[in-house]
């Protein structure tokens, strides 16, 4: 043990020393017009709330936390001008006579009724001298700010927490006072990383520019999939304790600060995960939580008293980890871990009370105890700032989706028969979660109810709730999360045709051309094995598809991951390709089912398996298409409809012509336009194509046949998805990230150089479009004049967000550029691209290359690409 310890500390020594070698610090000498950083001042209240301690450093109890956003706006040769603006106040303490806070949070103001935005409103705007550091002007604004707060009792009350009835009280904060010394102070004592803070519980929590890290960690991501296990080694700056996700399966608890190693040995030998250094006690809490915490039989028991007796149980077990294993435990993470608690058996008893057998057992216990310590404990309206997120250990949440679930019922019925009760539209249950919770509760649940819906419905049917989440949400890792839903399965709406949804499968599909009255019902699961209940419904579908006489209508053409053996005994399934599996993993949209026309076009989508009363309503309604519209027409002949149209069409013909020159020009123009950008993609994907091929090349030539084979796979995934997206306009973030990272590697054979690719948190990659190939070409001309006149070096791509451009930054520590040289034939041909796009679509691309000496010292080139979003 003594020989662990050492090695760890050792270990921690080498790797902590190390940052400075990682980091580039950021002088305020580096600050440029558009960067930006929060920083936030903290105020304390005396802490008297029951049952939390003082000493968390990091509650949302008995605190005023206001973040300041400061923006440089110019620089000149002499100064550097800067505004500070309120990012968000929150302000949450109790009163010392009722049990209960005071609460306000900019963020949901809307949800209170308070009516003064808070968000952006400035507080000052300050110049400061370029040498000195020191404040020139500061224009000051009327920054004295009013706000309101909520009276929130403590507890779940069994009326909702949607509306406060109590009177809020009024405070006022004076902007101005809590920034100006801030400010004043900010770059005379810069250190060679950070601004300087010299107000207490002031510190900075985000920036556009790298921030020192402040915490450390050594794991592995044991991923099944992979082939081995890979040891993942990061130093990053968190401001708050989070949780933060490493690899595919391994989620971390992380306090700044914390310096965290997994012990590989004992995972080797007991497949459990084991942590050591700063920040263990978190990190081993949740991966042992079987060992004492499981979720016991008794809790599915339909006695109230059995289940008491389970949390006594629990209780016990926990409260002995606590004083004997955890000790040290940060307390933050143990308030997080005894408020888990509590939320679990709050939903455990809810659930019981709703879907017992025995009602009267529950009723003579008096159904909920509003009172129960698992009830009075919490407040969910602020409890957010201590819920996990990660599989299995989410009970915060898990808890608002079943006490929202049983107040409906209450609101729908006297009993709690929901089974018996009249289903709700998602309409009326979008408005109804809005009507029993408010701020960040409201919208959770909601985002977890838009994104089931999804997986069920198409996005048509739900598109005015999603816009309604979208526009009224304030907390944009909600909207991103379904904004990414939103656009996963967007591709496989109703009306769209398969083959644009970039599906492996889809070649083997043997799809046909015209208006046909064929169909196929595709579905491709992804868990091992198959489930009966899948295969039932499939027989059930064939059965019923016969009984239907549509054997000739419809084709099956199901896929399940089992072994190709047992084929014969689970007809109609067979085996999904692996390479299937993968492909739909990577694009978060499996299990799935879809319905199609023999032609590709989508009738139907969901998420999970068929039902078969739709399949089969869906074809027939199809196969009637024509028919309807032809008595739909003479119908309205009969009516008059033609009258009608003989006007229109009189009118119709008179606009024709006045504008029939007018538009044939512009359209011709469009056309050729469009056809020389088609023109020089098409000539970009042979030259980008052979660039690949020629690094694969150097290895057969080096008779390096086990690695040119394994390369080639990744050339082959490189060219699916170049010509998968060679016909597309836009393509997302995300597959152009991917193409890079593919391109690189392949070029990595042929030249040692190192990479990093850095894109910034506020980018969303699923989320934004761009033109495709557009950053390809300065990446491999970066290769071309940077790394290959040596044979080695670095490249460094990084990707931000500033004023509603996409920037991304390209340098390389190559001799640089020649200034005369007009480039390769990937840079002309994406730079006429830009021309072409700026006509089409009326956005101007911006593109700089320089040479790195003339601002640095150091050698190389860096280009800046700007891509208006």
């Amino acid at each position: 043990m003594k020989a662990r310890l050492l090695f760890l500390f050792l270990f921690l020594c080498l790797t902590w020393s190390g940052w400075a070698e990682s980091f580039t610090p950021y002088s305020r000498d580096s600050l440029k017009k558009g960067d930006w950083f929060t920083f936030e001042c903290v105020n304390y209240y005396p802490y008297v709330a029951p049952g939390i301690k003082e000493e968390i450093p990091w509650r949302a109890e008995n605190i005023r936390r206001v973040i300041i956003r400061a923006t440089v706006t110019d620089r000149t040769d002499k100064s550097i001008s800067i505004d500070y603006t309120l990012d968000n106040l929150y302000d949450c303490h109790n009163d010392q006579k009722k049990q209960g806070f005071y609460y306000f949070d900019s963020r949901y103001q809307q949800d209170f009724a308070f009516k003064d935005s808070v968000s952006g409103k400035q507080i000052l705007h300050a110049t400061y001298d370029r040498k000195s550091g020191k404040a020139l002007i500061s224009d000051k604004v009327n920054s004295l700010y009013s706000y309101s707060k909520a009276y929130i009792p403590f507890g779940v009350r069994q009326e909702g927490l949607s509306t406060y009835t109590e009177v809020s009280v009024h405070d006022s904060l004076d902007l101005e006072k809590l920034v100006i010394p801030t400010a004043d102070n900010l770059l005379t004592g810069w250190k060679k990383d950070v601004p300087n803070f010299p107000v207490p519980n002031t510190r900075i929590i985000e920036a556009s520019f790298p921030l020192p890290p402040n915490t450390e960690f050594t794991c592995c991501d044991f991923d099944i999939d992979a082939s081995g296990d890979s040891t993942i080694h990061k130093k990053i700056f968190i401001p708050y304790p989070t949780e933060y996700k490493v690899g595919k399966r391994v989620t971390l608890l992380l306090t700044p600060g914390d310096s965290i190693v997994q012990d590989k040995e004992v995972y080797a030998n007991t497949h459990t995960f084991h942590y050591e250094g700063r920040g263990n006690e978190q990190n081993n809490l949740q991966y042992n939580f079987m060992r004492f915490s499981y979720y016991n039989s008794e809790f599915y028991s339909t006695s109230p008293a059995d289940q008491k007796k389970a949390f006594q149980s629990r209780d016990s077990l926990f409260q002995t980890a606590f004083e004997k294993d955890f000790k040290k435990m940060d307390p933050y993470w143990r308030r997080v871990f005894e408020l888990s608690e509590e939320y679990f058996k709050g939903s455990e008893i809810l659930r019981r009370c709703m879907f017992t057998t025995d009602k009267d057992v529950w009723r003579k216990s008096g159904l909920p105890d509003w009172q129960a310590p698992y009830f009075t404990s919490v407040s969910p309206l602020i409890d957010y700032a201590y819920s996990l997120k990660k599989q299995g250990a989410a009970n915060y949440n898990y808890f608002l989706y079943v006490y929202t679930i049983y107040k409906k019922q209450e609101l729908k019925s006297d009993n709690l028969y929901l089974n018996k009760q009249k289903g709700l539209t998602q309409q009326e249950d979008y408005l109804l979660t809005k009507q029993i919770l408010s701020g960040y509760p409201k919208y959770q649940v909601n985002k977890v109810n838009l994104k089931a819906l999804m997986g069920e419905k198409m996005l048509s049917e739900l598109e005015a709730d999603y816009k309604d989440f979208i526009s009224s949400c304030p907390d944009t890792s909600l909207t991103n999360d379904l904004k990414n839903t939103y656009n996963k399965l967007l591709p496989f709406e109703a009306g769209k045709n398969i083959k644009e949804t970039g599906l492996i499968i889809t070649d083997s599909l043997h799809l046909a051309k015209g208006n046909n009255r064929k169909y196929i019902l595709l579905q491709l699961l992804t868990w091992d094995g198959l489930p009966a209940n899948n295969l039932q419904n499939a027989l059930d579908l064939k059965q019923r598809i016969e009984a239907e006489g549509l054997t000739s209508t419809i084709q099956l053409e199901l896929y399940s991951k089992f072994s190709s053996h047992n084929a014969e005994k689970v007809k109609p399934y067979k085996v999904i390709p692996s390479q299937q599996v993968q492909d739909l993993k990577s694009k978060g949209i499996y299990p799935l089912t879809i319905l199609m026309r023999e032609d590709g076009t989508i009738l139907y989508r969901r998420l999970w398996d068929f039902d078969i009363d739709t399949i089969i309503d869906l074809v027939k309604k199809d196969l009637n298409r024509e028919d309807k519209s032809f008595n739909d027409f003479i119908k309205g002949f009969k009516e008059g409809v033609i009258g009608a149209l003989l006007l229109a069409a009189i009118i119709g013909l008179i606009y024709y012509f006045r504008t029939k020159n007018k538009q044939k020009q512009e359209l011709n123009r469009r056309r050729i336009r469009e056809l020389e950008l088609r023109a020089i993609r098409s000539q970009m994907n042979p030259h980008f194509i052979f660039n690949a091929l020629s690094s694969i090349q150097n290895l057969i030539n080096r008779s390096a046949n086990q690695e040119a084979n394994k390369y080639l796979i990744d050339f082959s995934r490189l060219l699916r998805k170049v010509l998968a997206t060679s016909e597309k306009k836009l393509v997302t973030l995300s597959d152009e990230i991917e193409q890079l990272q593919l391109y690189l590697k392949l070029e990595q054979l042929r030249f040692p150089f190192s990479y990093s690719l850095t894109v910034d948190e506020n980018i969303q990659p699923d989320t934004i479009e761009i033109p495709g190939m557009l950053i390809q070409p300065f990446i491999e001309n970066a290769v071309k004049h940077g790394i290959a006149p040596r044979g080695t070096g670095e490249i460094i791509i990084r990707l931000s967000l500033q004023n509603q451009l996409l920037i991304i930054d390209i340098t390389d520590d190559g001799p640089g550029l020649d200034t005369d040289a007009n480039g390769g034939f990937g840079i002309r041909a994406v730079t006429n691209e830009f021309e072409i796009l700026k006509t089409l679509y009326n956005t101007e691309i911006g593109v700089t290359i320089e040479n790195r000496q003339e601002k640095e010292a150091v050698s190389g080139c860096h280009v800046r690409l700007s891509i208006p979003l």
